[in-house]
């Protein structure tokens, strides 16, 4: 049987020729298949060329984001390594302070290292974990703890400071201290509770410490009277004055004038009668004066 030919005439129109393309329906349908084979392969191509380049891009913007991270990273570093020194140096300072305000100073634990009691004030190294934004909390905290502390303990000083009386009371010469002694008055013996201050009428009488007056007015043997609770347990008090210049419930401070030096009530001369107070019971007013006698 004799093969068949499919046959393809092109005739163009401007010439007169014309020309003629046999082929077998096999040989067809071969070159159909090489064309779709080739395309097909045409297309992998160019996606695999085009996932090549897009892998090399991001391979590139990676690298990119690395480096970024790495110049992060060693901010970070350098930043962690600024902390840790400004936070070694307020340590110490910390530590300058409690021994200022007499605390004491037990071992203090940080994150899973103990931190010995010698090293407290003393400025030395001592190891520590590796520098992690972790370990600077906890060192942040205990800072903190610290100066908390620190502080209390200044507060809790300058309360006392406020509260002792420091100061003598008025200016003059101390004729008769704190003691047994004869009474000027009537010979016998008796308990001087106080000290005696002789200066001339109308010298300026001061508070020796901060306080609230309790009490004013005339009592018994000591005429005018200003009584003064300075807090901490102390108490002092102020006999024989010529004038009065507070009132009950008035605040004082250390320097208050609150009147003059007088001869009222049992007196053989114008002096100031002091007292100091400790808990409700006298003491030598002498241990708590500070700029005189």
């Amino acid at each position: 049987m004799p093969r068949r030919l499919n046959t393809i005439i092109v005739v163009p129109h401007s010439q007169a020729r014309f020309f003629k393309f046999s082929f077998s329906t096999r040989a067809l349908i071969l070159t159909a298949g090489a064309c779709a084979l080739a395309v097909l392969l045409s297309v992998l191509a160019i996606s695999f060329t085009g996932g090549a380049i897009t892998r090399r891009s991001e391979v590139t913007r990676l690298r990119s984001q690395n480096k970024e991270l790495t110049a992060v990273n060693e901010q970070l570093a350098g930043t962690i390594s600024e902390v840790q020194s400004r936070l070694d140096e307020f340590e110490e300072q910390t530590a300058k302070l409690a021994l200022a305000a007499g605390m004491e100073t037990p071992p203090e634990v940080l994150a899973d290292r103990v931190v010995p009691a010698d090293r407290f004030g003393k400025g030395g190294q001592y190891d520590r974990l590796p520098e992690t934004p972790e370990v600077l909390r906890v060192q942040g905290d205990w800072i903190a703890a610290q100066l908390s502390e620190v502080e209390k303990a200044l507060a809790h000083r300058e309360e006392v400071w406020s509260a002792t009386p420091s100061i003598a009371p008025a200016m003059g010469l101390m004729t008769d201290g704190f003691g047994g002694r004869p009474d000027p008055v009537t010979g016998r013996h008796a308990l001087h509770k106080g000290l005696d201050i002789s200066a001339r009428r109308g010298t300026p009488v001061i508070s020796p410490a901060d306080g609230v007056v309790v009490f004013t007015g005339t009592s018994g043997n000591l005429g005018k009277t200003v009584r003064i609770a300075h807090g901490l347990g102390y108490t002092t008090v102020y006999g024989h004055l010529d004038r009065i210049d507070v009132e009950p419930g008035e605040e004082v401070r250390r320097g208050t004038k609150i009147g003059a030096l007088g001869n009222s009530g049992r007196s053989t001369g114008p002096h100031l009668h002091y007292e100091v107070h400790v808990d409700g019971e006298p003491v030598n007013p002498l241990y708590y004066i500070l700029d005189a006698f």
